[in-house]
């Protein structure tokens, strides 16, 4: 028997143009687990290029730094998110589990009462 299941994409906009999605939020999830933005191109292999370019369009949108980074060489670069950009991530995920919390209890019935009465 087929399953119906409602299924949503979340993302923050800024002024009407998108700002943060599950891309962006994976991304910057990564740096901060990997502490580099190429560590965390290479975890989600994703081009460093693109990822930076990514970066530099949310700082500039926002104004703000998102990612603080050190310069390689003898100890190595690195790269750590900011109190903003935890701020944004933590909101991002507060709002998908709110998300999921009532697509978990409202869907079930909407979808399960679909064509109950038969063809």
């Amino acid at each position: 028997m087929a399953i119906l299941r409602a299924r949503f994409k979340l993302w923050i906009e800024l002024d009407g143009e998108p700002l943060l999605g599950e891309g962006g939020y994976e991304l910057l999830r990564a740096v901060e687990e990997v502490g580099s933005i190429m560590g965390a191109c290479r975890r989600l292999r994703l081009s460093y290029r693109k990822a930076m370019s990514y970066l530099r369009k949310m700082e500039q949108r926002l104004g703000r730094k998102m990612v603080r980074t050190r310069k390689g060489g003898r100890g190595g670069g690195g790269a750590e998110l900011t109190e903003d950009c935890r701020e944004l991530l933590d909101a991002y995920e507060a709002l998908k589990l709110a998300v999921e919390k009532t697509l978990k209890e409202k869907a079930p019935p909407i979808l399960g009462s679909l064509w109950a009465r038969g063809s």
